[in-house]
């Protein structure tokens, strides 16, 4: 699949910031998908976050920027993901490489969900042109997979959830203007959710601002994902000043990075390397890898 393939998704992606594209990658481009995904594992970072319920339970994130690995300059440069990006963005702009996220799941008794929650609430960057394309290596039934609540990424940005057991909406920052999250798992049927059964090969392309969660996976379920995320041109920086609370992902990737630990991407809380309101593409933080760059 390529960009002139998608662009016809472009409306549905801006109105929406949600699409399902079905079996948009083929095997050689999955095989990269697996060997970049396996790379990332065997290369844990400091931003590695543990959300187990208990010792049996396997739920793991971690958020890179591989840039310079060969696995992931292949993915990027010799398969249709980038362009898959540039088609959701209309076609109208550039490319630029955000960076990476893993996520396992997986235990006997089944592991707990994913709590509902906005990638930009952990950011310090805005735009029309940020999607996300979350990518299956298991086959998953509709319930155990990612959801969407459509529209979302153009209404209220809403404080972050810090992932707490117990207490899904619990807030990253703890005296903030952003509102709390609203407890969706409790009246799903109050909100607009897309989600689908998923295989290898299938996409969900979601907006950063939208509103995702994931569903809980079944007992000795193993459920692997691979996220890569790109922005366009109109992506710009924003100040997120708001204090994070100890135990969440935000402080803990500041406090490895004051250790002298490389945490990469563009985080709540992280000096931004250019004006406020510039565009990203301008500061030269991030590869663009449509046309492909230096």
């Amino acid at each position: 699949m390529c960009a002139g393939q998608t662009t016809y998704h472009a409306k549905a992606f801006a109105d929406d910031g949600v699409v399902v594209l079905k079996q948009a990658l083929g095997s050689e481009t999955m095989k990269r998908v697996e060997a970049a995904y396996d790379w990332s594992c065997a290369h844990l970072s400091a931003a590695l976050q543990d959300f187990a319920a208990d010792s049996n339970e396997r739920f793991i994130a971690d958020t890179g920027y591989s840039i310079r690995e060969p696995v992931y300059l292949e993915l990027l440069r010799e398969t249709e993901l980038p362009d898959i990006a540039a088609g959701l963005f209309g076609g109208e702009s550039d490319v630029w490489y955000l960076g990476e996220q893993i996520f396992h799941k997986e235990g006997p008794r089944g592991t707990r969900r994913t709590p509902w929650h906005q990638d930009t609430s952990y950011m310090n960057i805005l735009g029309r042109q940020m999607t996300a394309l979350w990518i299956p290596l298991d086959p998953l039934p509709r319930e155990c997979s990612l959801e969407v609540v459509r529209g979302s990424h153009v209404g209220v940005t809403y404080n972050g959830s810090r992932f707490e057991l117990g207490d899904d909406t619990a807030p990253v920052y703890m005296d903030s203007a952003l509102p709390r999250l609203p407890d969706i798992e409790s009246d799903r049927s109050a909100w607009d959710i897309v989600g689908d059964a998923m295989a290898p090969g299938d996409i969900l392309a979601f907006h950063l601002g939208c509103l995702h969660g994931g569903g809980a996976t079944h007992p000795s379920m193993r459920r692997r994902s691979l996220t890569v995320r790109f922005i366009g041109d109109d992506v710009v920086w924003v100040e997120r000043a708001d204090k994070p609370h100890p135990n969440s992902s935000i402080a803990r990737r500041a406090k490895a990075r004051a250790s002298g630990k490389a945490v990469s991407g563009a985080s709540a809380g992280e000096a931004a390397p250019a004006p406020l309101g510039e565009r990203v593409c301008l500061s030269n933080k991030y590869l663009r890898v449509r046309p492909w760059g230096d």
